[in-house]
């Protein structure tokens, strides 16, 4: 007797779309070719590295969770085998391997596939936090340790996760785990050795932050052929020489862009050079940008960090001090906190209060004797530094850049201003796909992971460089993937595989046999991503298996 025919949801999500990616850049054959299978392996460890990417990718999951988000998706009685333990060990296995020459083959691939632009790279660093002490970390692996912290949490261990995009959509190139307390100037020279080796070439133009801004590192590249765009530090002596010079001096400031404001009533945005005659000490070119909302935020945040010190001067002033080192202490503390040492002149002043007691006890007499008793008390005098104050408004909305290049001024703003794209893939690393904290003790397998959420994010970028890029050739200047179909102008890759988030098929099952497969009606929007990615609907919807 035959058994009643069951229908079977299957979610598919977007997961096709990133599956086409991971096949287009070789990935599953990538992984199979360098990462080695411990002995009585029951399923590859390249097998469970994809299954863990397509979750880091889609869902991220748990490790204890992959099992059950997989099964629909692994040949039958596969997934029940995909454990916790066993994905810990292919984390293992894949540590062990030669990574470099794994992310050498996969980014390669992706340049040769995409016909990527690898003129220009944008490197910049952040930390992972993690919850535990590790006593006894891996010597091979990086090192969990304070640091400084750009989760604002000091008080927890942390590894520096470095990053490398190319100028060209912000594609990620290359990545590198360091020990929790490195600075970023001591990864700069490593990593542009590693990213010449890998394409090659020495003549890209590498962009950096102001901790590229060493002697050693800015001329090791200049010498090896290397072009650079970084910023000068404020600490540095000739930061302070222009702004001493622009005192009693103006410059020859060029207009190079005018941008209408988001409202109407709003006032422009507008932007200036000026290609300083001066060189820096190591002899590299040094240009002047002069931003007006720059010079709006940095106005704003003078005024309102003065506002906030003068309240808590006047707290500090209601309070009774009987030592002078306690208040000392204190203001130290609100100029620590608010850094407005330089905007006051202060000091603390005694103010003294005479009495007097009786030398012994009892009713008074003619012949009572009085003690004097003296009480000081301290309080804060100040004044605003009004010169300190007018020196810094001279200097709003002002930065320096430092580079070799000998292009013109607004080349080099243009090439600095796409910094913050590779800061969105840090904010996309931590908002979308939520890699801390991670709950892992074994710092082998942490800096493995970390490795699934570098290709993670290689698919993703690809993904949305696709769509826009197409979307450009097809004349779209907008799609309506926001809720309630509003338009989005520049669509990520989160918002696109989000948006086939509910898109699943009907398996028909009798007898433990499959009869059909009826796939969802997709709508308009999805058909139109689609399209723009040039998937067939037929090939969305053909099973997907690791």
């Amino acid at each position: 007797m035959k058994e009643p025919v069951q229908i079977k949801p299957i979610l598919l999500g977007g997961l096709p779309i990133a599956v086409a990616v991971m096949k287009t850049l070789k990935m599953p054959e990538l992984l199979a070719q360098h990462v080695p299978n411990g002995p009585r392996e029951k399923i590859p460890a390249s097998q469970s590295l994809n299954v863990m990417l397509c979750n880091v990718i889609m869902e991220r999951f748990p490790l204890y969770k992959v099992a059950e988000w997989s099964k629909d998706r692994m040949p039958p009685g596969t997934s029940r085998l995909l454990n916790d333990d066993r994905i810990g060990r292919a984390l293992d296995r894949l540590f062990e391997a030669d990574r470099s020459a794994l992310i050498t083959s996969i980014v390669l691939e992706a340049i040769r596939t995409y016909e990527l632009d690898t003129s220009r790279v944008h490197n910049d660093s952040t930390t992972v936090k993690l919850f535990g002490e590790y006593p006894s970390a891996d010597p091979d692996a990086a090192v969990p340790l304070r640091g400084h912290s750009k989760d604002h949490r000091p008080d927890l261990k942390q590894v520096l996760f470095n990053l490398s995009v190319l100028g060209d959509g912000a594609i990620p190139l290359y990545f590198k785990v360091h020990d929790g307390n490195t600075t970023d100037d001591r990864t700069h020279l490593t990593n542009w050795m590693s990213l010449r080796g890998l394409l090659g070439k020495s003549d890209f133009i590498y962009v950096a932050d102001c901790k590229l801004c060493v002697r050693e590192s800015m001329e090791f590249i200049d010498s090896q052929g290397g072009r650079f765009v970084t910023v000068l530090p404020r600490t540095r002596s000739e930061d302070k020489q222009f702004k001493d010079w622009l005192q009693d001096n103006t410059p020859s400031w060029n207009q190079i862009k005018e941008v209408p404001g988001k409202n109407q009533e709003d006032p422009p945005s507008i932007w200036w050079l000026f290609d300083c005659p001066y060189l820096s000490k190591e002899g590299f070119r040094i240009i002047w940008v002069k931003s007006s909302d720059k010079q709006k935020i940095d106005e704003q945040s003078r005024t309102g960090a003065i506002e906030e010190t003068v309240e808590e001067f006047e707290l500090l002033r209601k309070k009774t001090y009987r030592n002078r080192k306690k208040l000392s202490d204190a203001v130290q503390d609100i100029f620590n906190r608010k850094r407005t040492e330089g905007y006051f002149h202060w000091n603390i002043v005694v103010e003294t209060a005479e009495s007097f007691k009786q030398s012994h006890m009892g009713r008074p007499t003619a012949q009572t004797t009085y003690k004097k008793i003296i009480k000081r008390k301290y309080a804060l005098n100040f004044t605003h530094n009004q010169e300190r104050i007018r020196y810094e408004v001279k200097c709003d909305g002002f930065f320096p850049l430092i580079t070799n290049l000998k292009t013109p001024c607004l080349e080099v703003l243009d090439i600095y201003k796409f910094q913050p794209r590779l800061e969105k893939r840090h904010q996309q690393l931590k908002s979308v796909y939520h890699v801390a904290p991670i709950f892992l003790k074994n710092t082998k397998r942490i800096e493995a992971l970390l490795f699934l959420y570098f290709l993670g994010l290689l698919v993703t970028a690809l993904i949305e460089r696709s769509v826009r890029l197409a979307m450009k050739k097809k004349g779209l200047s907008s799609i309506p993937i926001y809720p309630e179909e509003r338009e989005c102008r520049r669509p990520t890759a989160d918002k696109i595989l989000e948006l086939f988030r509910d898109v699943r098929f009907q398996s028909v099952i009798q007898d433990g046999k499959q009869l059909a497969r009826i796939p969802d009606k997709l709508n308009s929007v999805q058909k139109t991503v689609l399209n723009i990615l040039e998937i067939d609907q037929k090939e969305f919807f053909t099973p997907t298996t690791f």
